[in-house]
């Protein structure tokens, strides 16, 4: 039978026929479900270079997209530390965005993703074996598990311990019992908790419940023990970043919850975005824990609500990337951890957590902006909503001539088109097809996803604003396909389109 791209994107459910001796597993090693861990051993043992070759190998033997896409975030978990939450992890973070970029893609682009996604996982691999740690491999579960009626309680105090190995015993029960949603119905707060490493905990918590949306709950278990240590790392006294726990915002937060949620009249959940521009400078301006308060006292006052908030925490990251002169990760983090927080808050099951995500949002906005503004001359004087559109109309390989260097002019030609619905999918399909050929940087996949998930969260006013401000990390007509695209492309002529 002749397997075709179409075949490849669309099925979901197929066989593992590996055409390649398997390794040996050994007791000492994390043994996934058992008609997934061929492939992943698969994927762990072939050289970098070679992967390109066997993924199209496996996808033609009957592999499917979904299979391959769930044996390589599960290779993540396993090879890659997850203390700190960052660096090598990022092979399992962009899985959520390699696919939404993916499924948004053109369809001579939809593969490329998973094939950078893959190549990233080999240099991922790689760097987390070089670690002065050593070379980190997950490990079966150890030590007595709570029982199920228990765990969700044991998790929470856990984490309020900082105890990583506490916190896997009892999400390891949580998912054998399928109970992984009452898991991260508790990891929603504690990966807001902590901004340190620049967002990654909240980043971590939404990728790993939108990747597992994806790929099925049955992999729950590991995907857990991994991100449960990931959020207890750094504990409350060490200082990254400029910050300690006691620090940030959270604990203010939190006190504003206890004392404010009663007061808060029925409407403040409203998307109908009043105040916007009120809430945007506050979080320009004020110092973290005081623009907290003055949002808390205008939602309990009705003065504004939560689609206001959320809008101008998304156009204040989106902001800051355009004003980060050096240090450009800190106004891309601003960006996708703002993305990651309102998952949470989408995602959340009871109003209270909603409420705190809202606020760390606007804390954390105001973290990201001191923390790049540290060094001198590191922000420059810019407005988001200040950004005027382009006289005319440009043509889009104009726009792409523009980036990187001249990114205030594209994206003023974006903010023009894209007030115009088929114009912006226009201009977004290139971007997409830009992106997946290409990004050599996983930040490049993380930006543009998150800006395209927000855009569609706030007000239409806001939308071309945010999709203008994919302009400040993108690939343009002058950057060359990195190697890894092109042992894809060359790998992929093999299946039929």
């Amino acid at each position: 039978m002749t397997v075709s791209r179409r075949d490849v994107i669309g099925a979901l459910v197929s066989p593992l026929l590996l055409s390649r001796a398997e390794a040996q597993v050994t007791p000492e090693l994390f043994q996934f479900r058992p008609e997934i861990e061929p492939l992943v051993r698969l994927i762990e043992r072939t050289p970098r270079e070679k992967c390109a070759e066997m993924a199209v190998e496996q996808l033609r033997s009957g592999v499917s997209y979904r299979q391959m896409l769930a044996a390589l975030f599960l290779a993540g978990v396993r090879n890659v530390n997850p203390r700190p939450p960052g660096f090598a992890l990022h092979c399992v973070f962009i899985i959520h965005s390699a696919h939404l970029i993916g499924m948004e893609a053109p369809p001579d682009s939809r593969l490329l993703p998973l094939f950078y996604a893959l190549d990233n996982f080999k240099a991922a691999q790689a760097r987390d074996a070089g670690q002065q740690a050593g070379d980190y491999v997950m490990k079966p579960i150890t030590g007595s598990l709570p029982a199920p009626e228990k765990a969700v309680a044991e998790l929470a105090a856990a984490l309020e311990a900082w105890d990583g190995e506490r916190a896997e015993r009892a999400t390891t029960v949580l998912a054998r019992h399928g109970l992984a949603s009452d898991a991260f119905a508790a990891l929603w707060r504690y990966g807001a908790r902590d901004y340190r490493n620049i967002g990654h905990k909240a980043i971590y918590v939404a990728n790993a419940q939108r990747t597992l949306q994806t790929i099925g709950w049955q992999h729950a278990e590991p995907v857990l023990r991994s991100l449960v240590q990931s959020l207890a790392d750094f504990g409350p006294k060490q200082q990254v970043n400029g910050y300690a726990f006691d620090d940030q915002c959270y604990s203010a937060n939190s006190k504003l919850v206890k004392d404010s949620f009663a007061k808060l009249p029925s409407e403040w959940t409203s998307r109908e975005a009043t105040g916007t521009l009120d809430a945007l400078e506050t979080i320009r301006k004020a110092k973290p824990d005081e623009a907290c308060a003055e949002i808390s006292a205008r939602l309990v006052q009705g003065k504004t609500n939560a689609g206001a908030v959320w809008d101008a925490a998304h156009l204040a990251a989106a902001e800051l990337r355009m004003r980060t002169v050096s240090n450009a990760i800190v106004g891309l983090h601003a960006v996708s951890s703002v993305n990651a927080l309102h998952h949470a808050y989408l995602s959340a099951p009871d109003s209270q957590t909603r409420f705190l995500l809202l606020l760390q949002a606007a804390g954390w906005m105001g973290q990201f902006r001191s923390f790049a503004g540290a060094r001198e001359n590191a922000l420059r004087v810019f407005s988001i909503t200040d950004l005027e559109p382009s006289a005319k109309d440009a043509p889009i390989e104009e726009i792409f001539a523009s980036v990187p260097a001249k990114a205030d002019t594209a994206a003023s030609q974006i903010l023009r088109l894209a007030a115009d619905p088929q114009s912006r999918r226009t201009y977004l399909a290139a971007a997409l097809r830009s992106t997946a050929a290409k990004a050599d940087e996983v930040h490049y996949y993380k930006y543009l996803a998150a800006l395209m998930e927000d855009s569609a969260l706030v007000q239409q006013r806001w939308q071309p604003h945010l999709i203008a401000a994919t302009a400040y990390y993108l690939k343009g007509s002058n950057d060359a396909e990195p190697a890894a695209t092109k042992r894809a492309r060359e790998a992929l002529k093999s299946l039929p389109a």
